[in-house]
């Protein structure tokens, strides 16, 4: 099916198609504003953006509801913009088409956006639908979630009255998130010298990883391109001596990062050499990532001789050294919620400039000490090699709340409609809920979503059946907050 025409609920999806007309990535999320500002104004409805783009628009209780306690509806307006190798594409300009494969809704060769474009699509239907019987409504569409909450940490919560919040970013469907880790970014910067060289050159490429999100999916087994390149760098650094010119990997804190990519300079009578170490690692690779990462690919290329600035031997030493010695993954799982990872980190982006290593890496922990020990741990490793860290985007957990009247409405209501009990859950992630509690006193919160695979890559997709059981509910929600 081209498009998204004939889906049900007709509203949620003709609003989820326009958003994704509007290119809304991280940092450019003013046009996908002003659209859901002229939305309220049509239907209305009053309205307050800040100057970080975070929006709020409110609707007063319909007949019945006048008292009953305000309820806050919360989504981002950004998305990951993300896409294949090849792929023609312009996340500034150009407009997403979603289809429709099955049950499932994607885009071609690029992130569809349904993080966290539908929870804006199923919030205008709900406000656009005067039929609907509701408590007075607070929904806030914060941005740039996707690169460390930047609109939350900059929204002023005293803009909201309510003290229910039901967050729409989470992805299993009949899964209330009722607990976040805490997380931080930390970006490091490392100095490097450079030399006037004339070698043959060896482009050495990994990928055909799986990526995904770092929170979500950083225990599934997945490859981290920069992690492999590392391992691969240091096996050739170690038996020659070759020279690193350029050297690249992922894109984004929160993405394992998918592929990586490094051109050496070697001297004519070590290309051998090179090329059977990254030949052998290649294939070790292969074989240990042989059931997560199936498609994982080593490749190398020897270009002519070329005089380059290039990193000296003992500084392309020092950064490989380095790279091996940062800690990436799984750091400690929950010892009180069987399966749930407790602290994690990912190395996200690897950027050799002129003058400069740029590294950055994404921590969660739902312990403040052990996210304070991977923190330091990075630090640590920078320092050694002669960098520095700068850590941002701190934010904080969100604790479990047994007695949450936000969790209990929505169990009940997906007991009656759906005749099974919904599960309570916690993710290892940050969501904008933790910073939420943190600054609203008394704050009931429960994040809920539809069924979304592979975000933050060009494979994720978002269900239809899914979608419709989601606005199902919140539908129920709302009635049933009176």
């Amino acid at each position: 099916m081209n498009g998204l025409t004939g889906l049900q609920p007709q509203r949620v999806f003709q609003f989820f198609e326009s958003i994704c007309r509007i290119p809304h990535g991280s940092g450019n999320v003013s046009a996908l504003v002003d659209y859901c500002v002229q939305f309220a104004e049509e239907q209305g409805l009053s309205w307050t953006r800040d100057s970080s783009n975070n929006l709020v628009i409110r609707k007063s209780g319909s007949i019945g509801y006048e008292n009953s306690d305000v309820l806050i509806l919360q989504g981002h307006t950004d998305m990951v913009c993300e896409k294949d190798t090849g792929v023609e594409f312009d996340f500034e300009k150009d407009s997403i088409v979603p289809f429709v494969d099955g049950d499932w809704i994607r885009a071609n060769g690029t992130t569809l956006g349904g993080d966290n474009g539908i929870a804006i699509a199923m919030c205008l239907a709900l406000l656009e639908d005067n039929s609907l019987e509701h408590p007075p409504l607070e929904v806030l569409f914060t941005s740039d979630e996707e690169v460390g909450m930047l609109g939350a940490f900059a929204f002023d919560c005293r803009n909201l009255s309510g003290h229910k919040l039901i967050n729409l970013d989470s992805e299993r469907e009949g899964v209330l998130m009722c607990s976040c880790a805490g997380g931080a970014n930390v970006h490091s910067i490392v100095p490097i010298q450079r030399e006037s060289k004339s070698l043959p050159q060896i482009t050495l490429e990994i990928s055909g990883l799986k990526s995904g999100h770092s929170g979500v999916e950083i225990d599934k087994g997945r490859a981290n391109a920069n992690v492999l390149m590392a391992r691969v760098l240091n096996a050739i650094a170690e038996k020659t001596s070759c020279q690193l010119a350029e050297l690249n990997g992922g894109t984004r804190e929160t993405a394992i990062a998918p592929k990586s990519k490094a051109i050496l300079f070697v001297p004519a009578n070590e290309i051998d050499m090179v090329l059977h170490i990254a030949a052998s690692i290649g294939e070790s690779l292969k074989k240990e990532y042989a059931s997560t990462e199936p498609d994982l690919t080593v490749a190398t290329e020897v270009r002519p001789e070329k005089e380059a600035l290039i990193l000296t031997v003992p500084c392309t030493k020092r950064v490989v050294q380095l790279l091996l010695a940062l800690p990436d993954g799984v750091q400690a799982m929950s010892m009180d919620m069987l399966g749930l990872v407790q602290t994690s980190v990912n190395f996200g982006v690897l950027e050799l400039h002129e003058q400069e290593l740029f590294l950055s890496h994404s921590v969660c922990s739902s312990m403040t000490t052990q996210k304070k020990w991977v923190l330091d741990r990075v630090k640590a490793a920078v320092t050694l090699a002669g960098g520095d860290t700068d850590i941002s985007g701190n934010y904080p957990g969100w604790a479990y709340n047994p007695s949450s009247v936000v969790k209990d409405t929505i169990v009940n209501a997906y007991r009656s409609l759906f005749g099974v009990d919904a599960k309570i859950d916690a993710v290892h992630a940050g969501i904008e809920c933790g910073l939420f509690a943190d600054s609203i006193e008394d704050l009931d919160c429960v994040s809920i979503g539809p069924d979304m695979e592979d975000v933050h890559t060009s494979r994720e997709r978002l269900s239809i059946s899914s979608v419709q059981r989601t606005y199902m509910l919140l539908k129920k929600v709302l009635k049933d907050s009176k």
